[in-house]
């Protein structure tokens, strides 16, 4: 099969999170598993790594995914008229298939959910205070405009992703939280939706690693915002170092804009009786995660939501136990109890009473390692999910043709 893949996010070139990380390991499972991929995306040519797996990258310098959309429709045409593709693979976020859609109408297109814009937009959402309400709207007077500081709403009528999303063949879902969710919010056609994880082949680094035994440092890996589960985070961690006062927390990646200023800031002002036992390690690169999960036993992910949330097999692979939201994907990557524990989302009474039940019993940590390790190889495997990702396409190959005729 032919597969052009459509992924503003690529490595190494722009790898903003884990839409690159999923595009990287579907590319690899399809090469490998001897089908023949093209991958288009965004950054400034160079070395290509997987290219060394018989995949082609196209690479196109475009700042943002309008301006990516556009920019690609050359050289898919020129690609496409040489060898047509079977099939083609983009994310509803930003659309990015849509202009080639436009040009090729007959291409059979499987639409792959991550996290729509809207839905962004609502986990991150944090009510402002009455202060903050009142120098919005002042601050709108001032421009002549009269506007209030709202939870953003969405009309799936006029949204784009969802308009896209609804012409697509096939539309796969990488958990039932999210098919789920978009199924509903959007009125998508649900006999339209497979619903399949995505495929994760840890690294070496990380399979080296031995198993956590105790429960001294809590890490977090991911983007320093809202709904991540930041807050929630900082919000328990005086809690612990009350009853575990040899605790550490490590926050490793990126502080993003929060209350004029940045997560890191905002932590260091609101918990600065903390911050003997905090370190904010910053964003780091790929060859640098197995050090930092050496560093430490725990890794904590209570996200407000996830449509998958890769970090938290990526953690487990690592043998660190995992404690992750179950709201969303995660509870559909954890069997709770088993390969980690589960907290309710925007909870730090329940964030804390299941570190400190971990800090209390170190022979679980390990248990809850293990297992989560082994959970990863068997859950996500490509050997387990390639089978289910043709099976998608020839679905969407199948619908296309009912479509076409």
């Amino acid at each position: 099969m032919r597969i052009a893949l459509v992924s503003f996010e690529f490595p190494p070139a722009i790898a903003i999170g884990g839409i690159g990380t999923y595009a990287w390991e579907a590319a690899t499972m399809l090469a490998q598993g001897g089908h023949e991929v093209e991958v288009f995306s965004a950054g400034k040519k160079g070395p290509e790594p997987a290219e060394k797996f018989g995949i082609k990258v196209h690479r196109f310098n475009d700042d943002d995914r309008a301006t990516f959309r556009k920019a690609i429709v050359p050289t898919f045409s020129q690609c496409h008229k040489e060898t047509p593709f079977d099939v083609l693979e983009s994310p509803e976020l930003g659309m990015e298939g849509q202009e080639i859609a436009k040009k090729f109408p007959s291409l059979p297109r499987v639409v792959k959910l991550h996290t729509p814009e809207y839905l962004l937009g609502q986990i991150g959402w944090e009510e402002p205070t009455l202060l903050e309400k009142l120098h919005f709207t002042l601050g709108c007077l001032r421009k002549g405009k009269l506007a209030f500081l709202e939870k953003p709403l969405f009309e799936p009528e006029t949204d784009p992703e969802c308009l896209w999303t609804r012409k697509a063949d096939e539309i796969a879902a990488p958990s039932s939280a999210i098919g789920n969710r978009l199924a509903e919010d959007w009125f998508l056609d649900r006999e339209k939706i497979s619903f399949f994880p995505l495929p994760m082949t840890p690294s070496a680094e990380l399979l080296s690693l031995e198993p956590a035994t105790e429960a001294k440092t809590i890490g977090f890996l991911g983007r320093l915002e809202p709904r991540k589960g930041v807050l929630e985070m900082a919000r328990a961690i005086p809690s612990i170092l009350h009853k575990a006062p040899e605790t550490r927390f490590r926050f490793i990646g990126p502080t993003w804009n929060y209350k004029q200023s940045d997560m890191e800031t905002w932590i260091r002002k609101s918990f600065a009786s903390s911050l003997h036992a905090i370190d904010f390690v910053g964003a780091i690169d790929k060859e640098q995660l197995a050090d930092e999960f050496k560093k430490c036993d725990i890794m904590l992910f209570p996200s407000r939501w996830e449509s998958f949330g890769l970090v938290c097999p990526e953690s487990m692979s690592a043998a660190r136990a995992v404690i992750g939201s179950s709201s969303g994907g995660m509870a559909e990557i954890i069997v709770d109890g088993e390969s980690g524990i589960l907290v309710p989302p925007k909870n730090p009474q329940a964030i804390a009473k299941a570190v400190l039940n971990l800090i209390n019993r170190p022979e679980r940590v390990t248990t809850l390692a293990v297992n989560g390790r082994q959970r990863v190889l068997d859950f996500l495997s490509h050997e387990g999910i390639l089978p289910l990702q043709i099976a998608s396409y020839e679905r969407a190959i199948s619908a296309a043709k009912k479509r076409n005729a």
